[in-house]
C-alpha cells in the first residue's frame, strides 16, 4: 500500500484542490448551505460554535462561517491551512484556523463546541482502530455536553463489494482553460485498505499538465465506525444515506454522552 502520509498528500494537493470542482467556491457554498440546513434541523443553528476538525482548504468551514456560524477549522496539513487562511482573507470571512492532528486536538478546545464536523471522507485516513478511537475521543472531548458530531464518508460497504477500480476522468471548464480529475484505486487483498492515485489535469496555452497525488484510505464500514463512536463516548448515532438526502456521501450524526469518561 502507499507509504505517503495523509499530511504529505494534502500538503501536495492544497494548491490544486480547486481543480476537483467546476468552480470550487460555488461548490463550497453549496456544501455550506447543505451542512447548515442539516445542522439546523438538529438544533445547531447559525451563531453556534462549530469546529471543522479536518477542514482542508475550507470547503465546508468557510461557507459555514459566512452563514453565521462561529467557525474554527483545524487540519494536519499546514499547506491546506495556509490556503484556507488566504481564501478566508480574500473573502473577508471571520474564522479561526490552525494546524492540528485530529487525534490530538488542542486542550483549549475541551468542552468548547456545540458541534464538530469532519467531511469529505477524512476519517478513513485513520487506518486502524487505535487511531480512529483516538480521533473520536479527542472530538468528544472538544464538544459541550451532548454536543453533535457530523461526518461524511464514502460508502465503503458498497464499494468493497463492487471492488471499484476508481473514478473515471471528468473534464470541466471552457476550452483553453479546462481542468479535471480522475482516480485509480488499488485494494488490499482483504479489501480493508485502498490506495488512491488522484490525477489532476490542467489545460494551458502550451498544452495539458498532469499531477498525481497518492494516499491510502481505510475502507471503513458503517458498523465499524458505529462501534468506534460508541467506544469513544458517543450515543444516538444514525446514518443518512444519499438516496434520502441528495448528498453524495453517507452522513453519520452522533451525540456526545455527558456522563462518559475515557476508559
Amino acid at each position: 500500500m502507499s507509504h505517503q502520509s495523509a499530511e504529505d498528500f494534502y500538503d501536495g494537493l492544497a494548491a490544486e484542490y480547486h481543480l476537483i470542482f467546476a468552480d470550487w467556491w460555488t461548490s463550497a457554498q453549496w456544501h455550506g448551505q447543505f451542512i447548515s440546513t442539516l445542522l439546523s434541523s438538529v438544533g445547531v443553528r447559525p451563531g453556534a460554535q462549530v469546529l471543522d476538525c479536518t477542514c482542508g482548504i475550507g470547503t465546508q468551514a468557510l461557507p459555514l462561517a459566512k452563514l453565521g456560524y462561529a467557525m474554527t477549522g483545524t487540519d494536519l496539513s499546514r499547506s491546506s491551512i495556509d490556503r484556507a487562511k488566504s481564501e478566508a482573507e480574500s473573502r473577508e470571512i471571520p474564522i479561526t484556523l490552525s494546524v492540528a492532528d485530529v487525534r490530538r486536538l488542542p486542550g483549549q478546545f475541551t468542552e468548547g463546541f456545540d458541534a464538530v464536523i469532519s467531511c469529505d471522507n477524512a476519517l478513513p485516513h485513520l487506518l486502524n482502530d487505535s487511531d480512529l478511537i483516538d480521533a473520536l475521543t479527542a472530538i468528544h472531548r472538544s464538544l459541550r455536553a451532548s454536543g453533535l458530531f457530523l461526518a461524511t464518508i464514502r460508502d465503503y460497504d458498497a464499494l468493497r463489494s463492487e471492488r471499484s477500480a476508481g473514478i473515471p476522468p471528468s473534464i470541466l471548464g471552457a476550452h483553453g482553460s479546462r481542468h479535471g480529475y480522475a482516480q485509480a484505486w488499488h485494494w488490499s487483498d482483504d479489501m480493508s485498505l485502498v490506495d488512491i492515485s488522484l490525477f489532476l489535469l490542467s489545460e494551458t496555452s502550451s498544452g495539458w499538465s498532469v499531477s498525481v497525488h497518492e494516499t491510502t484510505y481505510r475502507a471503513l464500514l458503517r458498523a465499524d465506525l458505529d462501534a468506534a463512536l460508541l467506544h469513544s463516548g458517543f450515543t444516538e448515532s444514525r446514518w443518512l444515506m444519499p438516496d434520502a438526502t441528495g448528498f453524495y456521501q453517507p452522513i453519520v450524526i452522533a451525540r456526545g454522552n455527558p456522563q462518559w469518561a475515557p476508559r
